[in-house]
């Protein structure tokens, strides 16, 4: 691959660009992209070059980020693929791990995509190449049927629906613990599975469209791993990502793949931040961005402000273990998930997310995540968000134009010795805004509000 190619795949800037930058470092590339960032460049949209699916042929890379997604067994750097981790002589994977067969009677013969989650918002597909009877879901890592004649969704540590038979199973040998769920599946259809830690969900989907959660509060101290249970004679294929033909906003696949040239346009990017206001020894930490990096990189995304939507938009997409602090591991994942490979590309993804939170569903995820995040700066022991962080990231959020009590609701909390928010109140206030709005008549002291809205419901009355 020719210097000016290189460099345009990891920058997206154009040829004559490329020439330009290349000719000023005697045609050291890595100089050339060093030079280029610092100067904060941008693509010419006359012949804009960026990275896409013809590199193919220059290798591939599948990243992981611990505490957030993981390749397990011998090759952790080759994209996920199903794998017959229960041993059984029926269970026959094919050669590309997509697809499998049980060559069993009356039995199910069951397989798990070698790839693990525990934390935030997953998805894969699956097409049925025949209408037969299968179980798609989840498992925990220690998952394993006792016996032939079980299949996800048997006990605790698993969850899994069965289109054939309209049924959700999970801890199937308790009484009363497999009830229906969804519509009939047909030859042809793409069923959907995802995961969302944030809300404790499992939902479906027939060819795009969700069937509501099928099982909430799904609280588990494990990874959980995708899993799949069938019958002989059922003919399926499972797609891990990262293309799918119907992907719900918010969510990503369970294969963060890319070429040799995207991998190096994704740490180029992390590259020009990690280096912004480093010291000498932070210079030692190569796989983590500095808080004066967070800073520079939200002001280029157009933040004006350390907690503008920008900085905390990209934290809670990274699942950001460090408050003020990205490391290398999130962010490839995130990137090679999203399939953003390029400076540009990367910015219309966080515009995009800042209209993907008006969503009830995302706000309440990202809503969530603020409160930790914020939380993390004080330290594990922290319990408690103390009520000057709680108003600027209510102010942030933008609670003033959602809550009818918002100038009440401060005033609340500046008198009578409060000190601090706690989660369980930072999440109930969202309930609080829906179900009473403006009439306070609508407030029932005896439904399952703790004693903090109580006093705010007196507070208003009482003024």
């Amino acid at each position: 691959m020719s210097a000016v190619t290189q460099f345009c795949d990891i920058t997206g800037a154009s040829k004559k660009q490329a020439q330009s930058y290349l000719k000023k470092a005697s045609n050291n590339v890595e100089l050339a992209v060093a030079n280029w960032f610092d100067a904060g460049d941008s693509p010419e949209a006359d012949e804009p070059v960026k990275v896409s699916s013809k590199n193919q042929s220059l290798g591939t890379k599948t990243y992981s980020c611990p505490g957030v997604i993981e390749i397990i067994g011998p090759n952790p750097d080759s994209p996920p693929r199903l794998e017959n981790w229960t041993g059984s002589p029926s269970v026959r994977i094919s050669k590309d791990g997509t697809s499998f067969d049980a060559d069993s009677y009356y039995s199910w013969g069951s397989a798990r995509a070698n790839v693990k989650v525990n934390k935030g918002k997953w998805y894969y597909e699956v097409t049925m190449r025949s209408r037969g009877s299968a179980r798609i879901g989840w498992s925990t890592e220690v998952y394993k049927p006792e016996n032939d004649y079980e299949g996800c969704g048997s006990d605790g540590d698993s969850w899994a629906w069965d289109g054939s038979k309209q049924t959700k199973y999970h801890d199937e040998k308790k009484d009363d613990s497999i009830k229906s769920y969804g519509q009939s599946w047909a030859q042809g259809d793409v069923i959907g599975c995802s995961l969302d830690f944030d809300n404790q969900e499992i939902k479906y989907y027939i060819n795009g469209k969700c069937l509501g959660a099928a099982f909430k509060n799904v609280r588990t101290l494990n990874p959980l791993m995708p899993c799949l249970s069938i019958y002989r004679n059922t003919d399926l294929v499972i797609n891990l990502g990262p293309k799918f033909q119907y992907k719900p906003s918010g969510f990503y696949g369970l294969n963060p793949s890319v070429t040799t040239a995207q991998a190096d346009s994704i740490a180029a990017v992390f590259s020009k931040y990690q280096r912004a206001g480093a010291t000498l020894s932070d210079s030692l930490a190569k796989d983590l961005i500095h808080v004066k990096g967070v800073m520079a990189l939200g002001e280029d995304l157009g933040a004006t402000g350390p907690l503008d939507p920008q900085v905390l938009l990209l934290a809670w997409k990274l699942r950001s273990k460090k408050f003020f602090e990205f490391y290398d591991s999130e962010w490839n994942v995130l990137w090679a998930n999203e399939q953003a490979y390029t400076w540009n590309d990367m910015f219309a993804c966080v515009q995009r997310w800042v209209q993907d939170i008006k969503t009830p569903e995302n706000f309440k995820s990202f809503y969530a995540f603020t409160f930790d995040y914020m939380k993390m700066e004080k330290g594990d022991r922290a319990t408690v968000l103390e009520k000057q962080d709680a108003r600027m990231l209510w102010d942030m959020l933008g609670l003033d134009k959602k809550f009818h009590f918002y100038k009440q609701w401060l005033a609340f909390w500046e008198e009578g010795g409060r000190k601090g928010v706690t989660k369980d109140t930072w999440m109930m206030l969202l309930v609080f805004i829906d179900e009473i709005g403006s009439n306070i008549n609508a407030y029932n002291e005896d439904d399952c509000w703790n004693s903090c809205f109580d006093d705010f419901v007196d507070f208003l009355k009482s003024n």
